[in-house]
């Protein structure tokens, strides 16, 4: 009975050879000259839908190479005339003409309102020397004489020229930020 037993064992340990498979019928030199030309036909296959892709796109490389020449080639016999030129810088005006005449109007601007602002400044808050007197002797005689009048500022006695002078200061950053504004807000 145990000799029973151990036959039944090893028969259900073996495993069925399929048929067709090489390693039923083949030595182990065959076998390893199957499964390498086995392995060489699948290399080929490779290769080969490689070689195919190379193609497409060597083929789309050189089509868009060509159609990016002919437009470069159009573009630059239509950029040589005066309506290819005209329709360059509508395309730039386009593009950057907006922001142009924003920085233009904000130079504009902060140039006016500084002369503005140093001229203010000037006349209220530093004394000034005004040429009273000028009297000549006569032909390259010296000395010439010149009489000045000094005007003290209009806040003459110090009360309020300091707060004038940082309302100044105030305005010209007031006058920075509207610039600001106007360049480049919006």
């Amino acid at each position: 009975m145990l000799v029973l037993f151990i036959g039944i064992n090893v028969q259900a340990q073996t495993q069925p050879q399929k048929v067709g498979d090489p390693s039923t019928y083949l030595t182990a030199e065959q076998q390893a000259k199957y499964y390498s030309d086995l392995k060489i036909a699948e290399l080929e296959k490779k290769l080969e839908t490689y070689g195919n892709w190379v193609g497409v796109g060597g083929e789309v490389g050189t089509a868009i190479k060509e159609g990016l020449t002919a437009v470069v080639d159009v573009a630059d016999k239509f950029g040589g005339t005066d309506v290819g030129k005209f329709t360059m810088v509508l395309v730039a005006w386009k593009v950057v003409g907006k922001d142009m005449v924003r920085i233009v109007l904000g130079l504009v601007f902060i140039a006016i309102f500084t002369w503005l602002l140093i001229y203010s400044f000037k006349r209220t808050c530093i004394e000034r020397r005004i040429l009273v007197k000028n009297s000549n002797p006569g032909f390259l005689r010296y000395p010439k004489i010149k009489d000045y009048e000094i005007i003290e500022p209009r806040f003459g006695d110090g009360e309020g020229l300091g707060i004038i002078r940082i309302a100044h200061i105030v305005f010209f950053f007031i006058g920075i930020w509207v610039t600001y504004g106007i360049m480049f807000a919006g």
